[in-house]
């Protein structure tokens, strides 16, 4: 019988005191003298898993996989120094290893954020897993995996179907312009205030204290041993890095298998984290996507040269370049085209507004229908839609609003400041702003705005990263230019860690590298959770040429490999995919 988790949920849900009860409850039927013994010894109760909570590809997955995706709900002190004080839930997503008789363990994931849910993640990595090509070594190797391992995600504290943060004020923020491109000083103090003001409405909920990185590897680490497991297998993209080094500083011998995929620089902070991820888009920005667009006129209609067209960019009017830079996706490179026609959307639709200064909506719009963005007529079809989306964004009148963070966005700003404290003096963030800004002229100025300098001290204390330096070998992969964590990170983590060992992806800048598609990084990854196998301390594997660079005789190879691999290769349906046009009739 299918329990439908949003009953079991809904009582969380309640805002008010409704919510504040059920996350402040006295954690049932333990003893005064031992309240841990309530949550260590708890039986977890699995149940069919609603797909309406888990998102559109992860309910696909769910359809294939079964009876072996099953959800619960953990409960979980809300303070571990102080077990007696209260509890809140953690959803949980479970698929059973195809072949039980041969299960080894279970392998956590964690998406990132802070703020990812995991929980939908598994089931559609569980699904990419089992279903993968039989007749190739990887897709054998892939197959192995989930015959032998549990695949559990999980929802952290705060996020999902566990025990919601959000983050309310009736305060109304300030109408606030992309940091990059206005660094007026009415602008910045916009800003500042609106982080102030974000800040404050977190850390007036009786939640947000507990939630850091502190309590979710502590949550990990409970249900590790609540589903019998001895070590712990994980898999943690971006800031799972950071939580999953966390996890293995505070408990380094009941680490399995780690894999840390696109690494935060997990010896710094956050304000780091910051600082290098503006550096990283500015770099693929001038290193991948311009050259790329400048190799292809034939697609993008924006000519063969990377420095005009940066120039051209930077002259764009202010608003048009916020909407556009905002709208640009580095964390996957199978997305390069999209990114293409999007600056030439760009681009064109600041022509049409220097023409009809005064064009109202319906105005601009026709003009961009009788647009000629690009010769070829599927890409001016996909450059003329982009161009529509941008102008609605551009023509939406900015409106003051309450505060107000949903669980994601909440999580995120409790987990930063919770974790580490930051350097709590706005004229450095605004002098910091004003240099990247220079430095990185497309990105960096959003440095700026940290809600955690008006937090306070932070609530967690970040064990030593030398105990994580003690656990078994550390896997670490990384694309030689991601963006939102650059390699550096993963180079410094290297340094750190003498058990550590680290895969570079040449020429590719996917953020969320395994599974990957090619033998040279899943092949390793496998090997690595099948049979403890590490590479080289350091090693390399070959990037995938962009769409666009494919040679034209490979078209026939290409085609083929598209239906056998994780990534879509033909142009024009990755397009479709991402801005919803139906394919053409015929096709």
């Amino acid at each position: 019988m299918t329990v439908h988790l949003p009953s079991l949920w809904h009582s969380l849900r309640l805002a008010g005191a409704g919510l504040l009860a059920a996350l402040l409850v006295a954690c049932g039927g333990s003893s005064p003298e031992d309240p841990w013994t309530a949550f260590a010894q708890q039986r977890l109760d699995w149940q069919a898993c609603d797909p309406d909570q888990l998102g559109e590809e992860a309910a696909h997955a769910l359809t294939q996989l079964g009876a072996r995706a099953q959800c619960t709900l953990m409960r979980a002190p809300l303070d571990y120094s102080h077990p007696d004080r209260g509890e809140l839930q953690v959803a949980v997503l479970r698929v059973a290893a195809e072949q039980p008789w041969k299960r080894v363990g279970a392998i956590f994931f964690n998406p990132g954020g802070p703020g990812g849910d995991g929980t939908g993640f598994a089931a559609v990595q569980a699904a990419a897993w089992r279903y993968a090509k039989p007749d190739s070594a990887t897709g054998q190797l892939l197959m192995q995996l989930a015959n032998r391992y549990d695949l559990v995600g999980f929802a952290p504290r705060g996020v999902g179907a566990s025990s919601p943060l959000t983050c309310e004020s009736a305060e109304l923020n300030e109408i606030q312009f992309n940091l990059s491109f206005d660094r007026s000083p009415q602008n910045v103090g916009n800003a500042l205030r609106n982080a102030r003001l974000e800040a404050d409405a977190c850390r007036t909920n009786p939640l947000s204290p507990h939630i850091h990185t502190e309590a979710t590897a502590r949550d990990m680490d409970l249900l590790r041993a609540l589903l019998g497991d001895r070590q712990l297998n994980y898999i943690g993209y971006s800031y799972g890095s950071w939580l999953g080094t966390w996890y293995a500083s505070l408990f380094p011998d009941r680490v399995g298998h780690m894999l840390l995929d696109s690494s935060m620089d997990v010896g710094a902070d956050f304000d780091a984290a910051t600082l290098q991820r503006e550096m990283g888009h500015q770099r693929t920005m001038d290193e991948i996507l311009l050259p790329y667009v400048a190799r292809h006129p034939e697609l993008f209609n924006l000519g063969s040269s990377a420095i005009a067209l940066r120039a051209t960019l930077l002259a764009l009017a202010p608003a048009i370049k916020s909407q556009l830079f905002s709208a640009l996706n580095f964390n996957d490179s199978a997305l390069i085209d999209r990114n293409g026609l999007l600056l030439n959307a760009g681009i064109h639709l600041n022509a049409l507004r220097e023409q009809l200064p005064m064009a109202d909506a319906d105005q601009l719009h026709a003009a961009i229908d009788a647009h000629a963005f690009i010769p070829a007529v599927e890409e001016n079809q996909a450059a003329a839609f982009f161009a529509h989306r941008l102008a609605d964004r551009l023509l939406a009148a900015p409106a003051r609003a309450s505060i107000l963070l949903a669980p994601p966005a909440a999580v995120n700003v409790s987990v930063r400041c919770n974790d580490l404290a930051t350097r709590a003096s706005e004229q450095y963030w605004i002098d910091v702003g004003n240099d990247y800004a220079a430095r990185y002229p497309f990105f960096g100025g959003a440095a700026t705005e940290n809600p955690c300098l008006y937090w306070g001290a932070p609530r967690a204390v970040r064990p030593p990263l030398s105990a994580a330096a003690t656990a078994l070998p550390l896997l670490l992969l990384q694309s030689r230019y991601d963006a939102l964590t650059p390699v550096e990170g993963a180079q410094a983590n290297l340094d750190s860690l003498p058990n550590a060992r680290l895969i570079v992806v040449e020429d590719e800048y996917a953020h969320g590298v395994f599974p990957y598609g090619d033998p040279c990084v899943d092949e390793k990854v496998a090997h690595y959770f099948l049979r403890g196998a590490v590479p080289a301390r350091l090693s390399h594997c070959t990037g995938k040429l962009l769409a666009g660079d494919v040679p034209a005789s490979a078209a026939r190879l290409v085609a083929q490999a598209a239906q056998e691999s994780t990534r879509d290769q033909d142009f024009m349906a990755r397009i479709r995919r991402q801005i919803g046009v139906p394919a053409p009739r015929g096709l």
